[in-house]
């Protein structure tokens, strides 16, 4: 009778089976289950281990023999038998903690049982080894500061206090992908350490505490806490959470949060930084019922499915109450397609940085166009995609902007049709600030020129501020790139290696000034015009 995968080939920590207990988590050849059933499987002899693997193509079946339910899988095929000596049960958190930081075989031998070994060994044996290299190997234990032991099996805390002799001072401790069963499991580990501040428990499978306030204590120092793959929805995470009062960052990536829901006041109140990457949430009505945190600074919400983003407000240039702290947002890999998602962030009080690639929207127009547009569309906005937003780049994107739906403004304000007004605001909220702020575009700007010579030119005065005896009138083609007036002003101002800053003054608008800061645009690209004057600064 085949009644398991194969023969796993791991070296066996055995335990009486009496010691056996269902929901305790073991090993195989790499693959980690949770043991479902201890019990006969007739009519084979003897006691198996029902097993529920974490990876469903482990398996063989759903916890049934021959018409006999045994136990209950998470996948069809995600159950298998399997004789007790062919698994691995783990080992204590110290125990792993010497295998990887002991650096000799016998520095992993249990204090409790060194004192018998001693008796026990030749003293060529301890001569070969060497018992000062092995207690100065103990003794540096209680140096660690930050430990890493993801996938070593660990399946508890060990015996009392052990940990806080041996290594008080962990202050980071990376528990990922072990045997870690229960919350009071990882409790009773935490306790022992008072300055843990940072916590990775990622891809364990943990049963929901009983009593999660009770476990308070074990987490009082805990800040940043790692909890991705733990297959929990959100409203049991949010049970788990009432037992890390402190808690500041949370990354809780590839869950199964689906719906959100506010979480209670004395829950995640310090939070400044969430990540939720991965999580299948896709709808931002979600997103929003976090929107209460007080202190929520930096949310990573990437890869979540999401299409548009939407604060509900009277107005569309009206400010959020929503994630009054957030300044870090995103929102990579996802469906996002509108500009009006965009528009929507700027009702977001704070925002500083955005992280927004690998979204339909950005393949719209290239990259140094969809920045700009970008930029003209958040007020706040510092920094995107990793990089700084300067304030001539802002100047220059918000008046490109400005002109680039110019055209359309006019004829909307001109043809006062309010359906389309309120469509276009929903795009462009920002576009009445802009025109406040530079002046409403020129019907004139937007006119077919004449194809004629003298048409093609126009009469400009190019000054320095720091030289004003330096001003020349000069006549210029439209079409110049503003590359090509750079090499000229280099030379009329006599700049030697100092690239020259050139920026524009419209004789309409004579307050503002307009940076010339793309080399490859043309001068009619920035609406120069017959009078208006260039300032070449260096």
């Amino acid at each position: 009778m085949m009644v398991g995968p194969g023969i796993c080939g791991e070296v066996a920590q055995m335990e009486n089976l009496g010691d056996i207990k269902i929901g305790q988590r073991v090993q195989c050849n790499g693959h980690r289950g949770t043991v479902k059933y201890v019990g006969e499987v007739p009519p084979t002899k003897g006691i198996w281990l029902g097993i529920d693997w974490d990876d469903s193509s482990r398996g063989r079946h759903d916890g049934s023999h021959e018409g006999h339910k045994y136990f209950k899988t998470r996948h069809p095929t995600s159950g298998s038998f399997v004789r007790p000596e062919k698994v691995n049960f783990g080992q204590s958190c110290m125990a792993a903690i010497r295998s990887r930081y002991g650096g000799v075989e016998n520095a992993g031998i249990d204090e409790d049982n060194w004192a018998v070994v001693q008796k026990q060994i030749n003293a060529r044996f301890l001569e070969m080894v060497g018992l000062d290299k092995i207690s100065k190997i103990q003794s540096e234990f209680g140096k660690l500061k930050r430990v890493i032991l993801d996938d070593y099996g660990v399946n508890g805390a060990g015996s009392p206090g052990e940990l806080q002799t041996h290594c008080p001072l962990i202050e980071e401790l990376d528990l990922s992908r072990n045997l870690l069963s229960s919350w009071e499991s990882v409790a009773d580990i935490a306790i022992q350490l008072p300055k843990l501040r940072l916590l990775n428990i990622s891809d364990n499978r943990l049963m929901l505490p009983e009593n999660p306030i009770e476990l308070q204590d074990a987490f009082r120092s805990l800040e940043h806490l790692i909890a991705g793959l733990l297959e929990y929805t959100w409203s049991e995470m949010m049970t788990c959470a009432t037992m890390w009062p402190h808690i500041k960052s949370l990354q809780v990536p590839y869950n199964h949060f689906v719906v959100l829901e506010p979480s209670p006041s004395n829950v995640l109140s310090q939070l400044k930084f969430l990540d939720l990457d991965g999580n299948p949430i896709d709808s931002w009505a979600e997103i929003n019922k976090l929107g209460k945190l007080p202190c929520l600074e930096t949310l990573n919400v990437s890869n979540t499915g999401l299409t548009d983003i939407y604060f509900p407000t009277e107005k569309p240039d009206q400010k959020t109450d929503l994630f009054q702290a957030l300044r870090k947002l995103c929102i990579t890999e996802n469906k996002i397609s509108k500009w009006q998602s965009i528009c929507e962030l700027d009702k977001l009080k704070q925002l500083e940085n955005l992280k927004i690639m690998e979204n339909p929207l950005m393949e719209v127009e290239n990259r140094a166009t969809n920045r700009q547009l970008i930029i003209a569309r958040i007020e706040s906005l510092k920094k995107l995609n990793g990089v700084d937003v300067t304030a001539d780049e802002r100047r220059g994107a918000e008046y490109d902007y400005l002109k680039r739906y110019g055209k359309v403004w006019l004829e909307l304000v001109k043809t006062q049709d309010e359906e389309q007004l309120r469509n276009f605001m929903k795009e462009h909220s920002r576009y009445p600030y802009l025109i406040q702020k530079y002046g409403a575009p020129d019907e004139g700007e937007f006119k077919v020129l004449s194809t004629t010579l003298k048409s093609k030119m126009i009469s400009v005065e190019l000054f320095s501020p720091n030289h004003e005896t330096k001003r020349y009138k000069k006549m210029l083609p439209r079409s110049m790139l503003v590359q090509k007036l750079f090499g000229l002003v280099q030379k009329m101002f006599d700049t030697g290696n100092e690239f020259p800053k050139l920026t524009y003054i419209s004789s309409k608008k004579p307050g503002v000034e307009i940076p010339l800061d793309n080399e490859l645009k043309t001068l009619d690209f920035y609406s120069v015009e017959d009078g208006d004057q260039i300032s070449v600064r260096w």
